[in-house]
């Protein structure tokens, strides 16, 4: 009986968070990604670009009003950039996981995520006292987000480094042997050069008329 109660609270608190949980994304931006489900580079794209836009939003928020009226709607804001950031870091891994090319969109990733930590520090470092009282477990949320993606992306970009370098350069020595094995004989007379028309080791070849 006591297991059966505890299994009914426990349903019942994980419902009560799903339902009161926030989804950061407006219905254009969800139709946006689903238009671009199998897209990586641009799925990836469309998530900084939202990302970026609740970080305009907050520094406009900080600009307007310095004082604490406005800590809430930034603490919201900051939830809503923390649950983006953990959306796209789940994008990248999915992408990894299916052998995608990521090398371009990991990099850009980098570069706005270390860009979004600037400004979070800058803003930490300029709150008010009454600020920092109300923003300290957001900004603590969303910089630990920011933080775990970026040594995830550092690492994801290491690794495909190495292994897409690996596939290109045995790539190209499959199409080597491929070429070898169809035209044998024309392989052969490109390896051993042009016929010397100048008796001078092929320097100023010309060809005659």
């Amino acid at each position: 009986m006591k297991v059966f109660a505890a299994l009914f609270l426990l349903t019942f608190c994980i419902g009560v968070q799903a339902q009161t949980r926030n989804d950061p994304l407006n219905p254009r931006e969800v139709e946006q990604m689903r238009d671009n489900a199998r897209n990586p580079q641009q799925r990836v794209d469309l998530l900084l670009w939202f990302a970026r836009n609740r970080m305009l939003a907050i520094d406009r928020l900080r600009g307007a009003k310095p004082g604490s009226e406005n800590a809430e709607a930034i603490a919201d804001l900051f939830s809503d950039l923390a649950s983006l950031i953990d959306e796209l870091d789940d994008n990248l891994s999915m992408y990894n996981g299916h052998s995608e090319d990521l090398r371009r969109p990991l990099r850009h990733v980098l570069d706005v995520e270390g860009d979004f930590q600037k400004k979070l520090t800058a803003l930490d470092q300029n709150a008010t006292p009454v600020q920092k009282r109300r923003l300290a477990i957001a900004l603590q949320d969303v910089t630990d987000s920011l933080e775990t993606s970026a040594e995830n992306a550092r690492a994801m970009l290491a690794d495909q480094i190495q292994k897409k370098g690996e596939e290109r350069g045995k790539e190209r020595l499959d199409r080597k042997e491929a070429r070898q094995a169809e035209h044998p004989v024309r392989q052969s007379t490109e390896d051993a050069g042009s016929p010397d028309y100048t008796g001078m080791g092929g320097i100023g070849q010309t060809p005659p008329h």
